[in-house]
């Protein structure tokens, strides 16, 4: 595989994958750009004012009565986005979707303790705030874990 650069007059970057386009690599490759994007600030709201919060700032986002509300050190405040809309734009900034409900950022997570039922509780660095991590995510969340360390 060989890696070209060459500057551009226009500001926008451009990629290019020349060869043979049925390459098993191809897929692999564009998966990676894509995940290579992040997003670094959302626009959040509360009392019907709009902030652009770092997307660091953000400990977990939670489904709550028909909206979606994302979690701060400062308090909370709601999202226009989806949950799967946001799990999907975050993946690779840090957040994963540990039950139906809550996508949280893994940097937030100090320690993860079984419960009888068979889920997960997931304490966040406050020491305080315990997010449950449901079955069906649990594997999902172990394998992200250690791909991000």
């Amino acid at each position: 595989m060989k890696f070209t650069l060459e500057p551009t007059e226009n500001d926008e970057l451009e990629i290019v994958i020349r060869g043979d386009l049925n390459d098993p690599q191809i897929p692999r490759i564009i998966a990676a750009l894509n995940a290579a994007k992040v997003i670094s600030r959302l626009f959040l709201y509360r009392d019907e004012k709009e902030y652009l919060c770092p997307v660091a700032d953000i400990i977990y986002f939670e489904a709550l009565h028909g909206k979606i509300y994302a979690h701060t050190a400062r308090g909370s405040m709601e999202t226009r986005y989806k949950l799967y809309e946001l799990a999907d734009m975050l993946h690779s900034s840090g957040f994963i979707q540990i039950n139906k409900g809550i996508i949280v950022n893994i940097h937030e997570v100090i320690s993860v303790e079984p419960e009888f039922s068979g889920n997960y509780t997931a304490v966040l660095n406050d020491h305080k705030t315990r997010l449950t991590i449901s079955r069906k995510y649990f594997k999902i969340f172990r394998e992200y874990v250690v791909k991000e360390l």
